[in-house]
């Protein structure tokens, strides 16, 4: 087992698209081996994504790590890996959700509603005239278990950890100023490229949450001092998270903004920057 003197570190956060995965969406082998050692080491090690999490477990089946939690849907749950059962949720009200989807709906843009992945669904989908060709590409892509319903918006919704859509960028900055004029005082959003789906997705969440949230409920429950964090992300919705961990650590491959927020730029994942990052937190190096 690996030497845990030289490490400064508890908790390794590593986001998954554009930074543990490649463009094929897997797992590098060196990506891999290095967590493995981490693990082994006795850091722990927390996948952490936009995603939800029926998208996230066939990344946990490929890591093989028996891993204790997992940070899904941008902060908004955490969930139990063992056991599969939610450790915490923080959804939007029925209200503002409401409000988002209507918003969503005036631009004629369908929305997906998801939910907490009880009763054996993920989420609903409603029809809109502008439903973007990425739309059936993320369809067929993922893996969560998806209800259509008719509008307008029935009444017995469950609370949306997140509500989004798909579109153009130009588009969908239109309607980003509607979400930011009706409803920004209740909500966060992000609009993202998603590489696994080659889309772009405008997501909304319930004020507050972010990446950072998720991973500050985890060093709570296991006595983790925020400081002795390594959060390593390669695009807008993890800059929270990189600039609050102890350790922010931006991909090779991402945004100038996202680099800026942090402390370390490492290979892109291509090149297998998350086994650089990690292999020089285990020396001690950093």
């Amino acid at each position: 087992m690996p030497s845990r003197s030289a490490c400064r570190y508890d908790l390794l956060a590593v986001d998954l698209d554009g930074t543990l995965l490649d463009r094929r969406d897997r797992i590098p082998a060196r990506n891999r081996e290095a967590l493995h050692r981490a693990h082994e080491s006795g850091v722990r090690v927390v996948l952490c994504t936009g995603r939800a999490y029926a998208e996230t477990r066939p990344v946990l089946r490929e890591l093989g790590l028996d891993l204790d939690a997992a940070v899904t849907v941008f902060g908004a749950l955490v969930t139990d890996v063992r056991t599969e059962r939610p450790l915490a949720a923080t959804p939007m009200d029925a209200d503002t959700g409401r409000a988002v989807a209507e918003v969503f709906l005036a631009h004629g843009y369908p929305p997906v509603w998801l939910s907490d992945g009880a009763n054996g669904v993920d989420g609903f989908e409603f029809e809109a005239p502008r439903r973007h060709a990425g739309y059936a590409l993320w369809r067929a892509w993922s893996a969560c278990r998806i209800e259509s319903r008719p509008t307008p918006l029935p009444g017995d919704l469950p609370p949306p950890l997140r509500i989004s859509i798909i579109g153009e960028h130009d588009s969908l900055a239109e309607v980003a100023g509607s979400l930011r004029t009706q409803v920004g005082d209740r909500i966060v959003f992000n609009e993202l490229r998603v590489p696994s789906a080659r889309v772009t997705v405008l997501e909304a969440f319930a004020a507050g949450v972010n990446k950072w949230t998720g991973i500050r409920r985890l060093c709570n429950a296991w006595g983790i001092d925020p400081q002795r964090t390594v959060a390593i992300g390669d695009e807008v919705n993890d800059v929270d998270m990189l600039r609050s961990a102890g350790l922010g650590v931006a991909m090779g491959n991402a945004r100038p903004e996202v680099q800026s927020a942090a402390r370390v730029v490492t290979a892109s994942n291509e090149e297998c920057g998350v086994a650089q990052l990690v292999e020089r937190v285990l020396s001690g190096e950093i």
